[in-house]
């Protein structure tokens, strides 16, 4: 029996050695995390710049503009309808008429050498006998308007050709007479022009059309002026009216 013993505890130091082992297994295992250290591997990420390869757009900006350069050309034609505003007329380089006769004659005449006639009334009591001739010119309604503008003080009276076409291609003369007070006459100088005003008429043998005026030509433009030539006219209308460069009204 005493020697039986003895061997349940040499069993007992064997097992008891037996528990350092799993230790060491232990061990091992703890020793291998180390390996999660593969994570910085990502920070290759900065490769994502890649983005400014949709900067090449610009490319694309380029391709509209021949093509839209070439549909302007198609619209040219109509364009040609400018033939109304014709060339700034030459200014006026003969002598002036020596009295209204001669003046009116040459504004009726078939192929006159100017397009306008201004005189001037330098005595109201007078009448026609006070009446002489101020400026003629060749640049119709806008030169004639401009020249009235700087007479303020003065009574005048003129003469407008204006020239009338229709589709036949036959063209006519119309007159215009214009009666011009000054906002700046005194009311004793229109008093004594008013029985003097049907002789001075007179002297303006061929007119249309009969108008007052005053330095600002208020109503004096091409379609007003037309509208009233329609008006008054007959059977015959016209195509257009001409009252001389850059001043045409089309019906």
């Amino acid at each position: 029996m005493d020697d039986e013993q003895p061997v349940e505890e040499v069993e007992d130091q064997q097992e008891v050695a037996q528990d350092p082992e799993p230790e060491a297994d232990a061990q091992p295992e703890q020793e291998a995390q180390p390996e999660p250290e593969a994570d910085p591997e990502p920070q290759a990420q900065p490769e994502v710049e890649a983005d400014p390869e949709p900067q090449a757009q610009p490319e694309v900006e380029a391709e509209p503009a021949p093509e839209v350069e070439e549909v302007p050309p198609q619209q040219e034609v109509p364009e040609v309808k400018e033939e109304p505003q014709a060339a700034p007329a030459e200014a006026y380089n003969g002598d002036l008429p020596a009295d209204i006769t001669s003046a009116c004659d040459i504004l009726y005449s078939d192929n006159p050498s100017f397009n306008w006639l201004l005189t001037k009334l330098t005595d109201a009591k007078k009448g026609k006998d006070g009446l002489v001739v101020d400026s003629v010119g060749t640049g119709g309604l806008n030169e004639l308007k401009e020249k009235l503008k700087g007479n303020k003080s003065d009574i005048m009276f003129f003469l407008l050709r204006v020239n009338t076409y229709d589709n036949e291609g036959s063209s006519r003369a119309k007159f215009i007479y214009g009666r011009f007070m000054g906002t700046g006459v005194k009311f004793m100088q229109k008093a004594k022009l008013t029985p003097k005003l049907g002789e001075i008429a007179d002297e303006f043998q061929v007119k249309h059309l009969s108008r007052d005026a005053d330095e600002d030509m208020k109503d004096w433009d091409p379609e007003t002026l037309g509208k009233e030539f329609l008006r008054i006219g007959g059977a015959h209308k016209p195509s257009k009216y001409d009252f001389g460069p850059n001043a045409v009204y089309d019906v």
